[in-house]
């Protein structure tokens, strides 16, 4: 194996943090990341992370450019975003539950100079990288015929690479849908990066005691919780997909501290007969978020879990903006638990009316924050960026009241986005889609009341609309199976205003009176 290449000096004053260096130096042998049977300690990961940086520089990839990366929560995804954020590249984080049309415009829109497959993308990572015009392609895992391995790559690297010193330079982008349906990035720099580390690490006061396991998907913002507790020291542990048996087996063999899930995962942990064997003596921190979680399921899930609980609110263009802490979770005052909790450190949440002036308290208006974690902005959109961050405020888009307490309070999404199972589904793309299809006139997709998955996506068609099994293939082979609606309503006629918008507060209301509903 090549000798670990050293890490040289920044180039400017480092104005953010650097992922593993620090516990490298203090900790060296203390396990860093666990993923199945396979650990790796800070000082191994340090080594790997200089030898992916001395790897892109060998190949003049240069500064700024964007490594794509379709992968599970797997062993190597810390290192290749400590490998970003050190010497100056962007990792595009895939979500891997998108067709490879999805990815596809992704990738377009990105121009990544590498991709990084998964152990099970590889088929799907030559897919693109063909599509797209991607010249390196590199696998986690054994090699494969058509894919090279990236342990190979990165262990034949050498030499010294180089660490840019400049906050600026974007270090991830977060692909998530507008209410046009088509995918936008959400930019984070370095010091945007850095703000919301120190904002996990000191809510959730990390410490290099902590085992936490990242039961989201690291294409999720909740990857911002493993790297807090990483650069704190602690150990992350990897579940590569939710399954609430293996859940629950992973936080008894690890002795997992804390962990994220959503109120959807809480419930079906809590509906799991597995929970009957489980101790949960080490776990301290249930940290969640999609939504607010229901006080009967909370009070199930504090007496079996006997473990803090902790909600944050935010959007993949804010990370954690406001936080119910467990200091709030006070069963019998549902006011406090129905709400999103106070403003995350180093935020500041204000609500508006339509000319973004504040409106008192109680009074709802949009959502809007500013902070140092806040996105610079949406990757090559520079009219939605300075639409969305106009007046150095986020608008969120959503919804909401401040009450006499100060608590924040989600009363609706003004851009109709659902979110389902912790997921977020995105009307206007699903229809985009459905508007493709031959024989059908018009379809809406709004989000109604479901008790486990938060909200159940569901497709409102005409009578004359063809049968279910038709509009569901037609979806599954263009578009994300979670997207796809669970239900479709059949309707005499869509409400729609005199502009010819479909009125989905209306159709809300009338599909959730159980005396509306046709078939």
């Amino acid at each position: 194996m090549a000798t670990t290449p050293p890490t040289s000096a920044p180039t400017g004053v480092r104005r953010y943090i650097d992922l593993v260096t620090e516990s490298a130096h203090r900790r060296p042998h203390a396990t860093a990341v666990v993923a199945g049977d396979s650990h790796l300690s800070f000082a191994e990961l340090d080594a790997r992370v200089a030898r992916l940086g001395a790897f892109l520089q060998a190949r003049q990839v240069p500064l700024g450019a964007r490594l794509a990366l379709l992968a599970a929560n797997e062993l190597e995804y810390l290192e290749i975003q400590a490998a970003c954020v050190r010497y100056g590249y962007t990792l595009v984080p895939l979500n891997t539950r998108l067709a490879v049309p999805e990815l596809a415009y992704i990738l377009s829109d990105a121009e990544p100079a590498v991709l990084i497959a998964g152990r099970d993308e590889h088929h799907r990572g030559r897919e693109l990288a063909d599509q797209t015009g991607l010249s390196t392609l590199l696998g986690l895992g054994p090699r494969t015929d058509d894919v090279d391995a990236y342990d190979d790559a990165i262990a034949a690297a050498s030499g010294h690479p180089t660490i840019p010193g400049d906050p600026d330079i974007a270090t991830t982008i977060l692909y998530t849908s507008g209410t046009t349906g088509r995918p936008k990035g959400a930019v984070i720099d370095r010091r945007g990066f850095t703000a919301r580390v120190f904002v996990n690490a000191l809510e959730l006061d990390a410490t290099d005691d902590d085992v936490f396991q990242q039961s989201l998907p690291m294409f999720h913002i909740a990857a911002f919780l493993a790297y807090a507790y990483l650069y704190r020291g602690g150990t992350v542990v990897m579940l590569p997909s939710f399954e609430p048996s293996s859940c629950l087996t992973s936080l008894a063999r690890h002795e997992v501290t804390s962990t994220v899930l959503v109120p959807t995962m809480i419930d079906m942990l809590l509906e799991s007969p597995a929970i009957e064997d489980f101790d949960p003596g080490n776990l301290g921190l249930i940290i969640y978020g999609g939504s607010s979680i229901e006080p009967s399921l909370l009070r199930r899930a504090l007496t079996t879990f006997r473990c803090g609980f902790h909600q944050q609110y935010g959007m993949t263009e804010t990370g954690a903006q406001t936080i119910l802490r467990p200091h709030d979770h006070v069963i019998d005052d549902e006011n406090r638990l129905s709400s999103a909790g106070t403003p995350a450190v180093s935020f500041e949440v204000r609500i508006v009316d339509d000319a973004d002036e504040p409106v008192p308290d109680g009074q709802v208006g949009e959502i809007t924050c500013t902070g140092p974690a806040v996105m610079s902005g949406y990757w090559g959109q520079p009219e939605a960026s300075e639409t969305t961050l106009r007046n150095g405020w986020m608008h969120t888009g959503d919804l909401g009241y401040v009450d006499e307490r100060g608590l924040l309070h989600i009363v609706d999404r003004r851009n109709d986005m659902i979110i389902s199972g912790g997921e977020n589904v995105y009307p206007r793309e699903v229809e985009a889609v459905l508007a493709e299809l031959d024989g059908l006139r018009e379809a809406a997709v709004i989000g109604l009341a479901h008790p486990r998955w938060g909200q159940e996506v569901t497709g409102v068609v005409p009578r004359d609309a063809p049968d279910d099994h038709t509009l569901d293939t037609f979806l599954r082979e263009r578009i994300a199976g979670y997207k796809v609606p669970r239900r479709w309503i059949r309707v005499e006629e869509i409400p729609r205003n005199v502009t010819g918008k479909i009125l989905k507060a209306e159709l809300r209301a009338q599909l959730e009176d159980p005396d509306q509903v046709g078939d």
